[in-house]
């Protein structure tokens, strides 16, 4: 009966290898591959003895897809069946185990890399079952393995790197069989390592004496070691680090084109462990003098600009390892009175200068970056070897801050880079951006070092671009024509360089302890610059903001004010030859808008140099508005901006007062006009109105609904402006000379000169609101004509934020501006509710006591807003929230905290509470069902933009909610304290308590809050709920809340034990949904501790 068994056995396993060749066989039809897919399928499930089925599969003999297959069953066996796996059966697998990776295997330079993954794998999750306990001999058979050839080291290594990455990175077994195995690992590590490095030298040796096969056998080997090293260097304990000398023999590896790669991952996860001072210190031996003078050698290989991807792979690890040591330093300089510069630091300053200047702009951002930290550092910044390298780092500055690099152009080798590392000129210009935001810093930084030396670098950099002709490039096309510069041009590319890096040496030079540049220096240098005569736009513009930087100078030469306004007045109403109002290119727009926010700056910064020209100005603005084809409405209002800066240095009340009346004098016209007054009182007039339930109109300027949208967003920008710009003397004793201080029965009030003018406004504006806000009913809904279906939805660059995704990078500098009359109503839509709801927002800012002393406030924005707002989208309600809300509770003054904010709150938090409760609702259950059905969605898709609006508006509100319950906004320094602790690996618990210490006792609105029995309900839900809601911001935010909150409530006897209950049930809840999360998971279960030990 012996030998019909064996046949069956025979025919089974043939006909399991049959199937398994027809499932990855391309020619067989689909119902042919189905079928056999069910019959591997079926026996993997079914079958008591696949152990002997898939060693049979796995002879060398069978294809690789059988082998592969047969390994995947003994797998399958170890990890669903292993209760069902005799004693004995056990034990036979771990001797058949061994010799698959003794004998199992072709030669490693011939198997398949999947084959040997499928042997290491079934070794694995025997080793996770019964190691140590009950493979007592593992390490000899391993050891053993090794000396049986290259094949089956390779395979041990595999092994081992597979089985600590199961046990330390992905945890993927039971705790106390992980706590058993992690702990045997820790008291073998000194084994492991001497076992590592023994066959590390030994076939490096063989690698480098030897030639052919032998030498690429050894090089393999050599690979598989530090990929194994890779899973143990960055958790292990630091004496293993030190006692190998891993560090020095990673090091000598960099040098090697085949080992160097891999080196540099190890020694990156080496350098970059964190831990106390006493484990950081050893990693200072990467200052010796031979890992220096290797690492020097790279960083200077780097600047040969070899572009090929595994080099410049290799070069981003250098910079990794470059920028990890730096921090490790700056960590431990002056920790202790003996750790201070470090040997060869100089040295170690040139390899990241080389890295500074070599063209690929990512390895620069990535350098500078450790760049600020040192300039940061009390002790480093100041060490005479650091400040040596400062003038070639600035002059380093210079080239960084050049807008080259972009993959689609060619005009820099830095191209060539960007093509290895970016798919797209959007990406490659975030990387761009961030480095030019690290340079800018770095330079304010040395310019507050070397204000001196700083100032002379931007000084010769502006006086050579002053006298250098225009370059307009090879890739301008029709600009070239026209004899002006595109984005692209050299010329443009310097002069916004040199513009940007004169801004970040002049907004700190003036700050700073050492020597001062030379004043007629810079005089003079603003004089030349107020000489030089620019027909091009974007030059013009660079111009401006250089003239701009140096606007410090003024105070030292006041007689140079009249040149400057001529200056920019000019630039106000530049235009191209043939260009009019309507026909203007991007590019001129830009400059005339520049100019106007220059003119509004520089009175700004220095209004009593300024003052005296008031006349002058008032003027100039007079003249050109009585030409209508000069100014456009922003022109203007940004001018009537300027104007109102100067005017505050007046310190006369009823001057100021009585200037602003003639400025807001046609908006008040307008406003309180028969038309607005009736196309805001209901929404089907409104419509009308705008053109909303009319056809698009094609051009803009025959489109007479477009006017009238543009009457109302210059009311609305004009009424801003003066808001934000009206403001009474900051001296009290100045402030009562010039009426602006009152006396009432609560003591002084300080008037605001704009307060008369605009509170008469608001009625109006309310209207406006509550009317766009009822544009979301249903029955007016469907007025929209079809052209302006879509013009409620959000707008296309916010949508990209909110995804984000980069805007595209296009040139339209030299284009005509042509709005899609569906984008003109968007924004017009969109303004109305942005702008209102900040109106709004400053008058509580700005007009203080005078606005919530409005007789009816909190009725007036329940009855007009907030019995409206469940109309509004999601992130319409978020710019309610922020623009309006936050400021409304913000500057409000105790006093009237019952009559204003409280009522308002009643109203507003249980409306937030119940769309957030169901929006999560949603999102969950989105989440939950993609999870099982192991869906990916599409990162630009409409329920990833719900998505991402719903988490904003929470974000928003939970910022609401500290305001109110702590009366701060939410402190940056706890977020900072956290990662420091982090770094220096403070346990989860010590964090917790470090920041929420910060918050203990709610404010007196807090109080206010938990006593109004109607409000903190929902209040306290809302934060409860927080916790399920699959957000870990959120639920950081809710474990800094939640615990003063419940104090408060038990203080006022208002919480039930019940109820306390309930909340520790919720924490337990919480801990479900974000425990995978560590700093979550440390949160919750600290709040936890701390809840239960005061409750």
């Amino acid at each position: 009966m012996v030998v019909p068994a064996l046949q069956l056995q025979l025919q089974t396993a043939h006909a399991l290898a049959a199937a398994v060749e027809t499932v990855m066989n391309p020619f067989a039809t689909n119902e042919e591959r189905q079928e056999a897919h069910k019959i591997c399928e079926d026996f993997k499930d079914n079958s008591k003895i696949g152990v002997q089925y898939g060693l049979k599969l796995a002879e060398k003999e069978n294809s690789a897809v059988v082998r592969h297959f047969g390994l995947q069953l003994i797998e399958h066996c170890i990890k669903y069946r292993w209760n069902d796996i005799t004693d004995s059966d056990k034990d036979n697998l771990k001797m058949n185990s061994l010799r698959l990776m003794d004998q199992g295997t072709h030669d490693m330079l011939e198997e398949a890399q999947h084959i040997k993954d499928g042997v290491s794998r079934i070794v694995v999750e025997l080793m996770k079952r019964v190691w140590p306990q009950l493979w007592d001999s593992l390490f000899t058979d391993f050891t053993l393995l090794c000396q049986s050839g290259e094949t089956q080291t390779e395979l041990v290594l595999l092994t081992l790197l597979r089985f600590t990455e199961d046990a330390v990175c992905f945890k993927n077994m039971p705790f106390t069989r992980l706590r058993d195995v992690r702990a045997a690992l820790t008291s073998a590590m000194a084994s492991i390592f001497s076992f590592l490095m023994y066959i590390l030298k030994k076939h490096l040796e063989i690698y480098r004496t030897q030639t052919g096969v032998t030498a690429e056998k050894s090089c393999k080997i050599c690979q598989s070691v530090l990929d194994t090293f890779t899973a143990f260097v960055d958790w292990v304990m630091t004496i293993h680090i030190t006692e190998s000398r891993i560090i020095h023999f990673m090091c000598s590896l960099l040098t090697d084109k085949e080992l160097c790669l891999r080196a540099s991952e190890c020694l990156l996860l080496i350098v970059g462990r964190k831990g106390r001072p006493s484990d950081r210190k050893p990693l200072m031996v990467l200052f010796d003098e031979e890992p220096m003078t290797v690492l020097l050698q790279a960083a200077n290989n780097a600047t040969e600009h070899i572009t090929e991807s595994n080099n410049f792979i290799f070069l981003k690890r250098l910079c990794e390892i470059l920028f990890e040591t730096g921090k490790q330093l700056c960590t431990l300089w002056g920790s202790t009175e003996d750790t201070g510069q470090p040997p060869n630091f100089e040295m170690y300053l040139k390899a990241l200068l080389a890295f500074t200047q070599h063209p690929s702009q990512s390895l620069r951002h990535m350098i500078y970056s450790i760049w600020m930290v040192f300039l940061r550092h009390p002790l480093a910044s100041k060490d005479p070897v650091f400040q040596s390298i400062i003038p070639n780092l600035i002059q380093s500055g210079t080239v960084c801050l050049h807008k080259v690099g972009y993959p689609s152009q060619n005009n820099s080798v830095s191209c060539e880079y960007s093509r290895l590392e970016f798919d797209s000129d959007e990406e490659f210009n975030v990387v761009l951006s961030n480095l030019r935001v690290i340079v800018v810093e770095t330079i304010r930084l040395m310019s507050l070092m070397f204000p001196k030396l700083t100032f002379s670098v931007a000084s010769a950099w502006l006086l050579e671009n002053l006298s250098k002709p225009i370059e307009i490039g090879p890739g301008a096309g029709k600009n070239v024509e026209k004899g002006i510069c595109n984005l692209s041009s050299p010329s443009f590319i310097a002069w916004d360089a040199c513009s940007v890096f004169l801004e970040a040496v002049m907004s700190k030079v003036f700050l700073a302890d050492g020597e001062q540049p030379n004043i007629q220096e810079g005089i003079d240098l603003l004089y030349k610059t107020l000489d030089y005569e620019m027909q091009d736009p974007l030059i013009l513009s660079a111009v401006l903001s250089c003239i701009s930087a140096l606007f410090p100078f003024l105070n030292h030469s006041p007689e140079t004010v009249p040149r400057v306004l001529t200056k920019i007045f000019g630039a106000v109403v530049f235009n191209l030859p043939g260009q009019t109002k309507s026909k203007r290119s991007q590019a001129v727009k830009n400059v005339r808008v520049h100019a106007c926010s220059v003119l509004v700056k520089v009175c700004k910064n220095y209004p009593d140099l300024f003052l005296p020209e008031f006349n002058h100005l008032y003027d100039c603005m007079n003249q050109l508005d009585t030409d209508p084809d000069q100014l456009s409405q922003m022109e203007k209002i940004i001018l009537i901006e300027a104007l109102l800066v100067v005017s505050n240095q007046f310190h006369d009340f009823n001057r100021q007062s009585s200037f602003i009346e003639e400025i807001i004098l046609p908006v008040k016209r307008l406003w309180s006009s028969d038309d607005f007054v009736k196309a805001f009182r209901s929404p089907d007039c409104f419509m009308s109105y705008v053109g909303l339930d009319q056809a698009a109109v094609e051009p803009s300027s025959a489109d007479t609904c477009g006017i009238n949208r543009s009457h109302i967003l210059n009311c609305i920008n004009t009424t801003l402006a003066i808001i934000k710009r009206s403001q009474c003397p900051s001296e009290f004793s100045v402030a009562k000379a010039g009426g602006f201080i009152i006396e009432d029965a609560s003591g002084n009030v300080i008037r605001n000169p704009a307060a008369s003018h605009v509170m008469p406004l608001l009625d109006n504006l309310v209207s406006l609101l509550k009317t766009a806000t009822c544009l979301f009913k249903s029955e007016y809904m469907s007025l929209r004509h079809n052209d302006f279906i879509k013009a409620y939805d959000i707008m296309e660059h916010d949508r990209l934020s909110i995804l984000g995704i980069p805007p595209a990078c296009v040139d339209n500098s030299d284009s005509l501006v042509y709005r899609h009359p569906l984008e003109r109503m968007q924004n017009f839509i969109t303004a109305v509710f942005e702008y209102g709801y900040h109106i709004l927002g400053n008058c509580c800012i700005c007009l203080g006591r005078e606005f919530y002393n409005m007789p009816g406030l909190a009725k007036g924005i329940k009855e007009n807003l907030l019995d409206y707002l469940k109309l509004l989208p999601d992130f319409r309600q978020r710019i309610f929230i922020r623009n309006f809300i936050k400021p409304f509770i913000q500057n409000c003054p105790k006093e009237h905290y019952q009559t204003a904010v409280i009522p308002v709150l009643i109203d507003l938090c249980p409306q937030v509470f119940q769309r957030l409760t169901e929006r999560w609702h949603q999102i969950n259950q989105r989440l939950e069902e993609m999870s099982k059905n192991d869906d990916e969605e599409d990162p630009e898709s409409q329920e990833v933009l719900e998505m991402q609006v719903v988490r904003q508006l929470t974000k928003e509100y939970l910022e609401l909610l500290v305001l109110i319950l702590m009366g701060k906004a939410p402190n940056t320094d706890i977020n900072l304290k956290e990662e420091q602790a982090m770094e220096e690996g403070d346990p989860p618990h010590k964090q917790w308590l470090q920041g929420n210490s910060v918050w203990k006792d709610l404010s007196d609105l807090g109080m206010a809050v938990t006593a109004a029995t109607e409000l903190y309900p929902c209040i306290i839900l809302c934060i409860l709920k927080g916790f399920s809601w699959a957000d870990s911001y959120v639920c950081h935010r809710c474990t800094l809340l939640i615990l003063p909150l419940c104090k408060q409530l038990i203080a006022n006897n208002q919480l039930s034990s019940d109820a306390v209950q309930h909340v520790f049930v919720t924490f337990l809840s919480g801990l479900q949904m974000h425990g995978h999360t560590e700093s979550c998971q440390s949160n919750i279960i600290s709040l936890g501790i701390s809840f239960y030990e005061t409750f």
